[in-house]
């Protein structure tokens, strides 16, 4: 058998608000999840049993249990009941902790790439499910395309995107997930903004209809992130002087990122001499 190797895209939200905290312990959120061209590279290769996970290029600093990837593949073999194991080696450029999704898409990857090396034994509602149990952004990476995500993130609805440039800024160090949902809760007393309207946010990106765009992709984490690392609201605020029609911060951070259609001009961003990181969005499901 045949070692498998797979990209594993980063994401950006383009959007995020976060609701309140809910009995289970997550919060519900509405964004807009779009994969990206830039990401890590998951290469799985069969063993006669047990699981070891590998990184080259960024190192994670956790334990082997304690990868993603790790507990997809475990969570794998035992709903397939396949006693065999595996080597996972990623090769790891998404940096932690940037709101990329990192973790979450190399777990994914592994979950593809078991069930095609193995002659696909789980269904796809099954995989699916053992996503969720992974974490409430795999299973967007699972379908890998834009989606519109509700709930704690799992309740999503593909969307068809023009290709667009990404300008992505990650200031060399990450924002733990779990700091920014305390600190945003401690934060507001009681829920005064409303939901971000996707629909409305999609619609002016494949029309073009730009004007007001900006104002309607909020992120409910950027107040507490940008008064803790205010050079980030300065780095978004630069993007938006150079061309992009639209700048926020990814997820819950520390990565900001610019929009612009791929077809533009690119942003005069480069004289600034920040680290930026320039690649694509993944095709949408018209293929657009």
């Amino acid at each position: 058998m045949d070692s498998i190797i797979l990209h594993s895209p980063a994401k950006i939200n383009i959007g995020l608000w976060v609701g309140r905290k809910r009995a289970d312990g997550h919060h519900e959120i509405v964004t807009i999840m779009v994969p990206l061209k830039f990401g890590d590279y998951v290469r799985l290769s069969p063993k006669r049993s047990g699981i070891q996970v590998k990184t080259t290029g960024i190192q994670l600093n956790i334990g082997e249990k304690e990868n993603l990837a790790y507990r997809a593949a475990q969570l794998f073999l035992q709903k397939s009941g396949i006693k065999a194991g595996v080597q996972i080696t990623i090769k790891k450029r998404i940096p932690t902790g940037a709101g990329l999704g990192g973790g979450s898409s190399n777990a994914a990857a592994v979950l593809i790439g078991l069930n095609r090396m193995f002659d696909n034994p789980v269904k796809q509602a099954e995989l699916v499910e053992i996503a969720r149990n992974l974490g409430s952004d795999v299973p967007f990476f699972l379908k890998d395309v834009p989606c519109v995500a509700r709930g704690r993130g799992d309740k999503l609805r593909p969307i068809s995107l023009p290709a667009l440039r990404v300008i992505l800024f990650y200031p060399g160090f990450g924002i733990p997930t779990a700091w920014a949902y305390r600190a945003l809760d401690r934060s507001r007393q009681k829920l005064t903004s409303r939901p971000i309207s996707p629909k409305i946010i999609t619609l002016k990106i494949r029309r073009r209809e730009l004007a007001g765009l900006a104002e309607q992709v909020k992120n409910s984490f950027e107040p507490v992130v940008f008064s803790r690392y205010p050079q980030l609201a300065r780095v978004k605020n630069l993007l938006l002087s150079k061309n992009v029609f639209v700048a926020g911060l990814s997820g819950s951070g520390s990565t900001v990122y610019g929009l612009q259609y791929a077809t533009d001009p690119m942003a005069d961003v480069f004289r600034s001499g920040l680290p930026w990181i320039i690649t694509r969005s993944r095709p949408s499901v018209t293929g657009k």
